[in-house]
């Protein structure tokens, strides 16, 4: 059995522990009409890098703003960065789903903060179904859409892409905006999304980062390779790179602009091209973020 379900069984069973325990524990009083309590958690990877958490701020502040009043909370998936710093305190999203069942929650809206409906994506849903309909727990839990989901989504997105380029960027050099990568089924939206951005910008790429290591390992697909000899066959002489995920973290600082050899930077660099970089999340831009609380918006009516 997996880890993740181990810890989702784990969490039910503490659950229904203290909800059955409650009404036993607790002094008779008058059956009276209680209101429905509802809450927004926000589901993403998380990272450990301060100043990219500043695209998480944007996200809690426009829900904040749609959502006046209602209550909050965040569940992170990434395992290492919940244990990454003792003093601050993450949960992930099943301790976050267990906290707001034993705190009489009926129900949660998840915003998904993912890019793709991938591994990551799945295990929330899988996680919020194994808690729904618990008997005195949460009643209904909505998922919202990640970012790219449909081909309304893709158009959309590559044309925000297109419209927030960087300022200084020529039509004649090349914008490649590179994204995580996955071998899960939904590593198709990648190239989907290359189909979008080249009908807008014929200098228009994406990219995902190569894992030679790993089990099983994974694939990026378009690959670095892909996107490098695009690049030269449109003549093209000076490119600009820039994440194509949520936060501007750990992979954006090392695997795309760091000094190792093997960084996007630095191998675009020995081919001969000028670099530049754009170290900007998803999340840092505005339109962006109001696409992501569409959906939770789209989801909770």
């Amino acid at each position: 059995m997996r880890k993740a379900q181990v810890n989702i069984f784990q969490a039910l069973g503490l659950v229904l522990l203290m909800l059955w325990a409650g009404p036993i524990l607790a002094a008779p009083t008058e059956e009276k009409e209680v209101e429905v309590k509802e809450a927004i958690l926000l589901a993403a990877f998380g990272t450990s890098h301060e100043k990219a958490r500043i695209a998480y701020a944007n996200v809690e502040k426009q829900v904040r703003a749609e959502f006046p009043g209602q209550e909050i909370f965040w569940g992170w998936t990434a395992h290492s960065l919940l244990k990454s710093n003792p003093k601050e305190v993450r949960l992930s999203v099943v301790e976050a789903l267990a906290k707001l069942a034993t705190e009489g929650v009926q129900k949660v809206s998840i915003l998904s903060l993912h890019v793709i409906p991938g591994l990551e994506y799945s295990q929330v849903v899988e996680t919020a179904r194994a808690f729904e309909g618990l008997p005195k727990g949460i009643q209904e839990i909505k998922i919202s859409a990640p970012l790219l989901y449909n081909a309304d989504s893709l158009a959309q997105v590559a044309e925000i892409l297109i419209k927030e380029a960087p300022k200084g960027r020529k039509p004649d050099e090349a914008l490649i905006f590179i994204g995580h990568g996955t071998n899960h089924a939904a590593g198709v939206y990648y190239p989907a999304l290359q189909y979008y951005l080249n009908a807008l910008d014929k200098n228009a790429f994406i990219g995902t980062l190569d894992f030679e290591k790993g089990d099983p390992p994974a694939e990026g697909s378009p690959s670095r390779e892909d996107v490098l000899q695009a690049v030269k066959a449109n003549g093209i002489r000076k490119v600009w790179l820039a994440p194509f995920m949520m936060v501007a973290g750990e992979h954006a600082a090392n695997d795309l602009f760091g000094p190792e050899e093997d960084s996007w930077k630095e191998v675009f660099t020995a081919n001969g091209l000028v670099v530049e970089t754009n170290l900007r999340g998803l999340g840092e831009y505005p339109a962006l973020v109001e696409r992501w609380v569409q959906n939770l918006k789209n989801t909770i009516n």
